[in-house]
């Protein structure tokens, strides 16, 4: 099930589908050079007074070595409600991301970040952000990491039509900004994980819009290859296009399958 707010097209929608965020198998990462991730598909139809169809498709990976990382992920949600005859469309948004870290010592790392967004239902057809910076590993064990970062970031809003943000009527916006985080990973016993990620993007010029993007799951492994997971999403905008909210929030619950190397 999924349960998201902060749409443009109503207060709240609920969508019987769900894709829930890929937790990593153990808390430290392992530096073999060997790629592993997680993926997921769900698809949910019912049918009656209210017709309702949802997909949600999602994948995460990465790779390290005691050198540097490399992580790609990406997600798609799709849903649609039909209604008195009347068809519309609950959520079509999709997101990717790609980030490198170059360790400069056992602690501390640099990295690059590049994400790309889309949202048809407040008209957003590409977001660019951009950002990288130096992070450090507060604790890295076995049982538990939490690393903190930051740096500069730039961000770029195309829309498929003008939008009005903070008094300025435009089909583009960007701003350059701070990038502000920090990450951490627990593993509670052998077939539960906990993860969580915090990014700020406080606006220092253009609209100076303060983007803010958070994520927090649970995984529960029921088997050497499955997992089933919990996950909360809160995104915000402090400036979104005129008859929008603030907050974006969802609740993932699904089953994903790892991918590469156990």
């Amino acid at each position: 099930m999924t349960r998201s707010t902060g749409s443009a097209h109503g207060p709240l929608t609920l969508v019987a589908c769900c894709l829930a965020l890929p937790l990593a198998a153990q808390a430290q990462t392992k530096t073999d050079g060997l790629w592993r991730g997680a993926a997921g598909a769900a698809a949910a139809i019912t049918s009656g007074n209210t017709s309702t169809s949802a997909l949600s498709l999602n994948a995460d990976l990465s790779r390290a070595t005691t050198a540097d990382k490399i992580s790609l992920g990406g997600v798609i949600n799709y849903g649609k409600n039909k209604t008195g005859g009347q068809n519309s469309t609950t959520a079509n948004k999709w997101a990717g991301f790609g980030q490198y870290d170059f360790n400069l010592s056992p602690r501390l790392f640099a990295f690059g970040r590049l994400g790309l967004e889309g949202d048809e239902l407040i008209d957003l057809n590409l977001r660019t952000s951009l950002a990288g910076g130096l992070g450090y590993k507060i604790i890295d064990t076995k049982a538990t990491s939490f690393n903190v970062f930051g740096g500069a970031g730039y961000t770029t809003d195309k829309y498929d039509v003008a939008q009005s943000i903070g008094g300025r009527t435009d089909t583009s916006f960007s701003r350059s900004s701070l990038f502000l985080g920090e990450e951490s990973s627990h593993q509670l016993s052998p077939s539960v994980s906990v993860k969580q990620r915090l990014e700020l993007w406080p606006g220092l010029s253009g609209d100076k819009a303060k983007l803010a993007k958070f994520s927090a799951g649970m995984s529960v492994a029921m088997s050497s290859t499955l997992n089933l997971n919990l996950s909360l999403i809160n995104n915000y905008n402090s400036k979104p296009p005129a008859g929008s909210k603030k907050n974006d929030l969802g609740f993932f619950t699904g089953v994903n399958v790892k991918l590469g190397a156990l």
